[in-house]
């Protein structure tokens, strides 16, 4: 027997009970029905092939039958035959062992072992259950209630495999979620399961998975290598809903044992133990952050924000870090290197929030505000970093790795009240013209900063100020990471606490990096010039401060040209534009700066 190609079935056999003939009707009792081979394909919606057969059939026949009566049958039996269905996004269920009970509605099918595998790059799941029990509605061949229990399995990344036990599937109604339960074998852990829980809604597109201390090793395959999961674990939930216009994702849960290991962030891997609770919408237009909490240790972070997916970059992002004791915010940082030892007592909180709009004329594209609440009280100084140290003689590395002494009773010590006074103007205006006016950052230049670095798309700029520049010379390394720049804050917040603006030029004048192994304006004046620092003059100071930023590649190009190149003059005639507009020279004096020679030292342009 055959319907297309969809069943086949080597034979059919109906039992006919005797009270039937007895009473002149010829009804089966029992039908068995061996070797039947069902291949099927169910779409997202849950129809099928086989059904929409079936339908046409029932309707063909609506018009020339009689009203039937209910059917005697008591149970169909099916033997040492396969089932096989191909479910979209779901994958291949093989079923073993069928039998049918007939009802009023239609059937209930009892199977033996079922199997459900899915084959989907990188990610194999496998899993088999021993019995199961399901509603089919006839004729419209729809399933209803479904269970499936006694399951295992396994789910593979790449080379990677875990089981997974005591499995049950399940849904309570034809239109319900598919409920999947079981645990996960945690190898890492002495092979202790670990519940975990997904529904399926194929109504509205959504998954929602859940788990307890779920292990992440076998995840680490999909993730970027500088995400380290192999001691990872996880709990909590993830939903993900498609609909026709966009896509959302919501994460409730805790993370620890992870390891990241990038370079923005630190030059050590960061152990993270963190909650967070997200929700994102993606629409062709825009992401969307509603809401977004992430904690680690005391310290909290709420925020919000949008971006636009098309045209010139715009976005919104607002940023609250909730007021928790300072010494548990210091501690919530994975490394503290140089502010080891420090302690902190009083609260803080802070309120951030950054907009923009690159459509807006340049300079207008970025807008940043910040706030903050409570204030925070140093106890004890962190010994290797204490800035008080900057006030007297003491040893410091330099840029280029070397360590010297720094102080007033050095030869290379360069008095601020000696110098005339467009040499430390120059440098301000060409590096912090706000610097007499902050407390050490300087919020209007970081969001010009990031204009910059974002309509550059690279990061061509550096928002830091003087004082930020002066602790990162004498305390910390090099590195651009995360980590660095909150140790950076930190300090910088001690040090205009702790000195005065005068006392944090001074010293930056002395140990910034102005040519090959030159550091300081006195060692500089010297080797450019063969002048002393009270003898620069106006383009020569602006000079200096233009090599501020690049002093390596700038001072290689001057050699090479013997004089200077077209992008170190344009980077001076810059820096004297800047002294103009802060007022440290007027018209008279820039027109003649702008033409005078540079005087440079001829051993300063040896190769």
């Amino acid at each position: 027997v055959a319907l297309g190609t969809l069943v086949s079935v080597d034979a059919i056999e109906a039992s006919v009970a005797m009270s039937s003939l007895l009473g002149g009707q010829l009804r089966a009792d029992e039908i068995r029905v061996d070797g039947p081979r069902v291949a099927i394909e169910i779409d997202a919606h849950g129809d099928s092939d086989l059904a929409r057969m079936a339908r046409r059939l029932a309707h063909r026949g609506a018009g020339t039958s009689k009203k039937a009566k209910a059917s005697g049958v008591r149970r169909i039996i099916v033997a040492q035959g396969s089932f096989k269905a191909q479910i979209a996004r779901v994958g291949e269920l093989t079923a073993e062992g069928v039998e049918l009970v007939p009802d009023a509605t239609g059937v209930r099918v009892i199977t033996g072992p079922i199997r459900i595998a899915r084959a989907h790059s990188p990610v194999h799941v496998d899993l088999a259950f021993a019995r199961s029990a399901a509603e089919l509605r006839l004729p419209a061949m729809q399933f209803g209630r479904v269970l499936a229990v006694g399951g295992t399995g396994k789910v593979a990344v790449d080379r990677k495999t875990v089981a997974l036990r005591d499995v049950a599937a399940g849904r309570l109604a034809a239109d319900g979620v598919l409920e999947l339960r079981g645990a996960l074998v945690d190898t890492a852990d002495s092979g202790v399961p670990r519940a975990v829980a997904a529904t399926v809604s194929p109504s509205d597109l959504a998954v929602r998975l859940t788990g307890e201390h779920v292990p992440l090793a076998v995840f680490g395959s999909l993730l970027p290598r500088s995400l380290d999961v192999s001691h990872a674990h996880a709990t909590g939930a993830v939903m993900v809903r498609k609909t026709a216009a966009r896509l959302e994702l919501a994460v409730d849960g805790k993370i620890d044992g992870l390891v990241v290991d990038h370079k923005n962030l630190s030059t050590t891997p960061l152990p993270i133990t963190a909650t967070l609770a997200a929700e994102i919408t993606i629409s062709p237009e825009a992401i969307a952050i509603p809401k977004a909490t992430l904690q680690t240790g005391d310290a909290k972070l709420v925020a919000n924000g949008w971006i636009r997916r098309n045209g010139p970059v715009s976005g919104q992002l607002e940023a609250q870090l909730q007021s928790a004791p300072c010494q548990s915010l210091l501690a919530s940082l994975p490394f503290r290197g140089p502010l080891d030892g420090m302690a902190l007592s009083g609260e803080l909180g802070a309120r951030a929030r950054l907009s923009v709009d690159l459509a807006a004329p340049a300079g207008e594209g970025t807008n940043l505000d910040t706030s903050f609440t409570g204030n925070c009280t140093v106890v004890a100084e962190p010994p290797e970093a204490d800035v008080m140290s900057l006030t007297r003689d003491s040893e410091q590395q330099l840029a280029d790795g070397t360590r010297a002494m720094i102080g007033k009773n050095q030869a290379s010590w360069a008095n601020l009240k000696a110098l005339p006074y467009h040499v430390p103007a120059a440098f301000i205006s060409a590096e912090d013209g706000r610097f007499w006016e902050h407390a050490g950052f300087d919020v209007e230049q970081i969001a010009r900063s990031l204009e910059i670095d974002l309509r550059e798309r690279r990061l061509a700029r550096g928002g830091s100020t003087i004082s930020q520049q002066l602790i990162k010379n004498a305390f910390l390394t090099r590195n651009r990471t995360l980590d660095r720049k909150l140790q950076e804050a930190v300090l910088t917040w001690r040090l205009e606490e702790r000195l005065d603006k005068k006392q944090i030029l001074e010293r930056y004048l002395n140990i910034l990096e102005l040519g090959p192994r030159v550091f300081g304006v006195r060692a500089a004046a010297q080797y450019w010039f063969n002048l002393s620092p009270r003898e620069l003059g106006v383009k020569q100071a602006a000079f200096l401060a233009a090599l501020t930023s690049q002093p390596t590649s700038m001072s290689r190009r001057i050699r090479k040209t013997g004089g200077l190149d077209p992008d170190s003059a344009e980077r001076v005639a810059t820096v004297l534009r800047a002294m103009r507009r802060d007022g440290v020279i007027g018209t008279e004096e820039f027109d003649l700066a702008r033409v005078a020679g540079m005087g440079f030292a001829s051993s300063a342009l040896r190769e």
